[in-house]
């Protein structure tokens, strides 16, 4: 009985503690929960701060790494080579092709110079609207990335029409520089201007690229920089304007120079009238092989003109003299064959050509006189 009493104690006073013990832990849960939660809280918000001032300085690390040095007093710097390089996000201006943009072959000497003519003042209203756009948006002795980047594109325009006005120029001395002597000076005095103002666009390109990368990375811009790019668009305005100048006598130039030129050839002098219809076969026959050597190539040489113009000569005075009316077309048909070549109708006078050799077919042959195919 003794021993159960004892037991009985022994567990109620357990139960008690348990009790006691249960409650004051509930007690102390209750408090120790809004403690953690704050502390929880604080311990974020001071992970977050440090986490965000840790990347901030890994930013600021990257960025002077890639930047070139800036002093606070201007904040002007360039950006150098490697770093210019590494800004693939700005691309370069396409770069045009030199090729002319028809088929300068197929037209006649005179197309071709008032084409000329046509693509120089589109150079130049290009550039003019550049070199302007330029200094509006510089007035403030400053640029913002959107009007850097509106000059790019505007530069680009300009090299493009400046590219193909160049084009056309290089295919008229291809064509005809064997022939053109006087009109020649007049396109190169045009030509000279037209490779300034394609230098000066090509600087203004370098610059505002680099003006752009620049802002880019958040800098301030220097006033050399934006003197510089003032002072060659100004350089370019001035030369455009030389150029139009020049422009506006180049195409009646070259059209008093193709009248004299067909005039001339028109005007040439027989040294040899045949003396019989064989003979004038046989000038006629000289005459398209003449025609027909000097076309192949789609050029002429003066000598090739002065060849087929006393060729010519001496087969119509033959006609004339000999042919009667009978043969008439085919002295007028001779004569526009070699106006055609004088004025850089090269195209006209092949076909004139092909139509020239079937009526000579009706030319009669003689002893050393080759029928005509």
């Amino acid at each position: 009985m003794k021993v159960f009493f004892i037991r009985l104690l022994g567990t109620s006073l357990i139960v008690g503690f348990a009790l006691v013990g249960c409650q004051s832990n509930r007690a102390q849960t209750s408090v120790d929960t809004g403690a953690t939660v704050s502390a929880a809280v604080n311990a974020t918000t001071a992970a977050q701060a440090n986490l965000q001032a840790t990347v901030d300085a890994a930013v600021r690390a990257t960025t002077a790494a890639t930047q070139p040095t800036a002093t606070a007093s201007t904040r002007a710097a360039t950006p150098s080579p490697s770093a210019a390089a590494a800004k693939t996000a700005t691309s370069k201006p396409p770069t045009a092709s030199p090729t002319p943009p028809v088929n300068t072959v197929a037209m006649t000497e005179q197309e071709l110079a008032a084409l000329i003519d046509q693509a120089v003042q589109e150079a130049v209203a290009a550039t003019t609207t550049t070199t302007t756009q330029t200094t509006t948006s510089t007035a403030d002795g400053t640029l913002t990335t959107q009007e850097a980047q509106a000059l790019q594109a505007a530069v680009a325009t300009s090299q493009t029409e400046i590219s193909q006005a160049l084009a056309l120029a290089q295919a008229y001395y291809d064509l005809y520089a064997q022939i053109s002597t006087e009109t020649l000076a007049a396109l190169q005095a045009i030509e000279t201007d037209l490779n300034s103002m394609a230098a000066s666009m090509a600087t203004m390109a370098t610059s505002l690229e680099q003006i752009n990368q620049t802002l880019q990375q958040g800098l301030t811009l220097a006033q050399s920089t934006i003197t510089q790019l003032q002072n060659t668009a100004n350089q370019a305005k001035t030369t455009a304007q030389n150029a139009q100048t020049k422009a506006k006598s180049w195409e009646s130039q070259v059209k008093a120079e193709l009248d004299k030129r067909a005039n001339t050839a028109l005007a040439t002098k027989p040294t040899n009238i045949p003396a019989d219809l064989r003979g004038t076969t046989q000038a006629v026959s000289t005459y398209i092989d003449t025609v027909r050597s000097a076309v192949g190539d789609n050029k002429i040489s003066k000598n090739e003109l002065s060849a087929i113009s006393g060729a010519g000569a001496n087969a119509v005075a033959g006609l004339n003299k000999l042919g009667g009316a009978q043969f008439s077309g085919l002295a007028t048909a001779i004569n526009g064959t070699t106006q055609q070549i004088a004025r850089g109708e090269t195209q006209k006078a092949k076909s004139s050509l092909g139509g020239l050799e079937q009526s000579a077919r009706s030319l009669p042959s003689g002893p050393g006189v080759p029928s005509r195919p």
